[in-house]
């Protein structure tokens, strides 16, 4: 409670960045201004208890019937709850508002006052330090939440322990992710929590809920809580590609099947990404970390904090600096911070090399100043002998599955050309590997027929 009043100054659509919006128990009143609509970056709006009144501008709107208990206490508010009684009465009254609007809004030392007070509002909402998690609260204030049904911030409280490292599954430079069990449901979810002072969370809770595919991972729930963002994702049994390829004490023996699988899924995720989302989404931090596995080893693509929205507008957009893992970066990004989907191509490369050598990206075996990419072009280059960079358990394969590999491996090189125009599109790459899996399969009927 702030005990600012009067009407929502018009000026205040002119915050085009402005990501975060809590003006709830206060005294505001009079209609929402038009003006609102143009805050494109705004993602979470919370107006409950004041004493607002009218119909809810459009873009407002859209995000407020997500959150339906973010517009309660405004009983004069025509919201999708109580449309019948308030729109209608909202109409007939519009002349009465129009008038009480023209008393308010003439008190200008109200309106500066209340725009002065909204502004330090905004900032201490957006720097409200922590809370100590040794000293978890299960009163926190909510900018905003949305959980899944079996689920609340408390039950995620208690299930960590308040943060306990134990129950850390993962962690990164855009958070750390931990693993929770629902105690209605006895489901496992994945929550990953980010300093709102160092991540873009909106731009990944925007990313989250716009993609919908089986290879990505999916959003369930999120909620703003003192400085915090948190994201409640689907929990992944088998945990990472890197953790299965290099940390496993017992390595996981992976067939050809088995990779194929996981390169067409993270091609397929990557192809969705790039050609079937608009806009266009470029992931940028695309990384063994970065791919979920299912219980089946079906891969999902996870971690958006880097991600980038391609507008219309800005086609080729320009960044000012150079976001990515060391050993997945795209050579051109030495020299160049043009962003590219091709860059996207080159780290999923890397991580196909990845999952036929079993080598880290930048692997102490590579020698001084070696990368994957270039460790394996020095080997075949040198030696005319793929064989020696491939996985050892690949060594033992039968002839037609070992051709196949080098055959994955001819692919991963594409991808990682030097020059980006050279390298394949996602869509190409996802065709490839759908085509060859088809060829291999009819070479094996046609062996089948022919021993008949």
């Amino acid at each position: 409670m702030n005990r600012l009043s009067g009407e929502i100054p018009k000026c205040i659509g002119g915050l085009h960045r402005l990501e975060t919006l809590d003006i709830s128990s206060n005294g505001f009143s009079g209609e929402i201004p038009s003006e609102t609509n143009s805050m494109e970056a705004l993602l979470l709006v919370n107006i409950s208890f004041n004493h607002l009144m009218g119909k809810i501008p459009a873009h407002w709107a859209k995000i407020l019937n997500s959150h339906p208990g973010s517009t309660f206490g405004n009983p004069g508010l025509c919201t999708r709850t109580n449309r019948k009684s308030n729109c209608v009465s909202h109409e007939r009254s519009h002349t009465r508002s129009s008038i009480l609007a023209g008393k308010i809004s003439a008190s200008l030392f109200l309106m500066a006052s209340a725009l002065a007070s909204a502004y330090v509002l905004l900032i201490c909402i957006r720097h409200s330090p922590p809370s100590s998690p040794n000293q978890p609260s299960l009163h926190h204030r909510s900018i905003i939440e949305d959980m899944p049904a079996d689920l609340n911030f408390e039950d995620i409280l208690h299930g960590t322990e308040g943060w306990n490292d134990k129950y850390v599954i993962g962690r990164g430079k855009h958070g750390t992710v931990y693993r929770i069990e629902s105690v209605r449901s006895r489901k496992q979810w994945a929550v990953k929590k980010v300093d709102l002072s160092e991540t873009k969370f909106s731009t990944e809770v925007r990313t989250l809920n716009s993609v919908r595919h089986r290879n990505v991972l999916r959003m369930r729930g999120h909620s703003i809580r003192d400085g915090y963002g948190f994201i409640i994702t689907e929990y992944m049994p088998e945990g990472t590609l890197y953790h299965l390829l290099h940390q496993r004490r017992s390595q996981v023996a992976l067939n050809w099947e088995k990779r194929y699988r996981i390169a067409l899924g993270i091609a397929q995720g990557l192809s969705y990404l790039q050609h079937d989302c608009v806009p266009q989404i470029i992931h940028r931090d695309i990384k063994s970390d970065n791919i979920l596995l299912d219980s089946e080893l079906g891969p999902k693509i996870g971690d958006f904090g880097a991600a980038k929205l391609e507008s219309d507008e800005d086609e080729r957009p320009i960044v000012s600096t150079i976001v990515g893992t060391l050993g997945y970066i795209a050579p051109e990004n030495a020299y160049s911070t043009r962003l590219t989907d091709k860059c996207d191509v080159y780290r999923y490369g890397v991580i196909l090399l990845e999952l036929l050598c079993r080598k880290l990206p930048v692997d102490p075996s590579f020698g001084e100043g070696l990368d994957i990419v270039s460790w394996v072009r020095t080997l075949v280059k040198d030696y005319d002998d793929c064989f020696c960079c491939l996985d050892e358990e690949i060594l033992h394969w039968e002839e037609q599955d070992q051709q196949e590999a080098l055959w994955l491996m001819d692919l991963a090189l594409q991808c990682t050309a030097t020059v980006p125009d050279i390298r394949p599109s996602m869509r190409d790459v996802v065709g490839s590997l759908l085509n060859f899996s088809f060829q291999i399969k009819f070479s094996v009927e046609k062996r089948v027929h022919s021993s008949l």
